[in-house]
Order: structure tokens, then sequence, then C-alpha cells
């Protein structure tokens, strides 16, 4: 297991597929720890001598369970278009079905170990509780 900035990470394995369990304060802080996992799943770290890239990011869905794929496919998607490793996040809106964020990201220091081609919907499961948000998430590779 591996804290990271307020969150708690451990890697899952599964056949032909990577996941993470993912636990944090808050469900912003969530979505921003998942991301930044999700981009350590690749075994390399960022490049920050580079400049960095910026994107603002409007994803709407249909519960949370999607947001959370939505957005991580989003972020994939712009990892795959631009090579970045999108790993600073700051969500400056959300709700159970719609984020607002501010992401920046440089490009790799070395290739990438792993390949991720997607976040999925396979035992997805996004929780709450007394001691805050928890997810766990699994990626085609």
């Amino acid at each position: 297991m591996t804290a990271m900035t307020d969150c708690l990470i451990e890697e899952l394995g599964h056949t032909a597929e990577i996941g993470l369990q993912v636990r944090a304060g808050a469900p912003e802080q969530l979505f921003a720890c998942s991301a930044q996992a999700m981009f350590g799943l690749l075994r390399v770290l960022p490049d920050r001598s580079h400049p960095s890239l910026h994107h603002h990011l409007t994803i709407e869905s249909i519960d949370v369970e999607s947001l959370m794929v939505d957005w991580l496919n989003e972020l994939l998607y712009l990892h795959e278009t631009t090579g970045a490793l999108f790993v600073d996040c700051t969500l400056s809106r959300w709700t159970p079905t719609h984020l607002e964020a501010d992401i920046s990201g440089y490009p790799p220091a070395a290739p990438p170990a792993v390949h991720i081609k997607a976040a999925t919907y396979h035992q997805l499961l996004i929780q709450a509780d007394t001691s805050g948000w928890s997810a766990q998430i699994f990626f085609d590779i």
C-alpha cells in the first residue's frame, strides 16, 4: 500500500487487467488520487524539467461510477494524444454526476513500462463511509 497526499493506494492484480484500491478523505481527493495512481501504474515518472501541458476538463455522467470511468478514460485519451502524464489535478467542482478539473501533465522521463487501454466497469466500486471515500478500479492493459 502506498500513501500519496492524503490518500492510500493499493495495487490489485487480475488477469489481463490491473487494478487499484484508492482511499481518500473527500470525493474530490478520491478522483485526483485515482488519476495520480493510474499514471503511477505506468511505472515511469513525469519529467518536470519540461514545460507542462494544461487542460480544463468538464465531465458529465449518469452516476458516480460512470463519472470515475469517464474521468480516467478522458485522462488516458489525453495521455495517448499528447504523451503527457497528467499527475497534477485540481478539482474545482464535484457532484456525483459532474466534475470540473484543471490538470497539468509532463512528458514521461522514459517510455512507460505498462500500457493502459481503458478504465473499466469490471468490479468497479465507489463508497463513502465515516472514514472517507474509497474506490476499486480495474484497467484493461
